[in-house]
């Protein structure tokens, strides 16, 4: 009956430490933008420019809009779903393909890293600050 009773508290505590630390997750709602570095066996290596506009958070998970945008061609536009750890390690993944993993920094800033395989592969790298 004490063991039962200790699991049951145990279980308690972790249910309310696990709602403090997603009522504790930091706003991203806003526009970030940022200069990529990118490299694709198709594009070679090139810049530009990478708006991630989050338009709604719940807790730990958020979605918004990405546009990368390169000189002398059309904007891409992709929607995306991300989530956010407790100590800033975020995970985001477009809903057309490719992941983008990274952290928010100490200065407060997004550093991501992109990526997809295949015929259009392609990595890129971006440090995004908040407009």
């Amino acid at each position: 009956m004490k063991r039962l009773l200790t699991a049951c508290l145990f279980a308690a505590l972790l249910c309310f430490a696990t709602a403090a630390l997603a009522a504790d997750a930091q706003n991203l709602v806003g526009t970030w933008e940022g200069t990529p570095s990118v490299h694709g066996p198709k594009v070679g290596y090139r810049t530009g420019k990478l708006v991630l506009t989050i338009v709604e958070q719940q807790g730990n998970a958020f979605h918004g809009v990405k546009t990368y945008q390169v000189p002398t061609k059309k904007d891409r536009t992709e929607k995306f779903s991300g989530t956010i750890r407790s100590d800033g390690q975020i995970l985001i993944a477009d809903h057309d393909e490719g992941f983008m993993l990274g952290d928010i920094t100490k200065g407060g800033e997004m550093e991501l890293q992109y990526g997809h395989a295949g015929r259009n592969a392609i990595t890129v790298y971006v440090l995004l600050k908040k407009k």
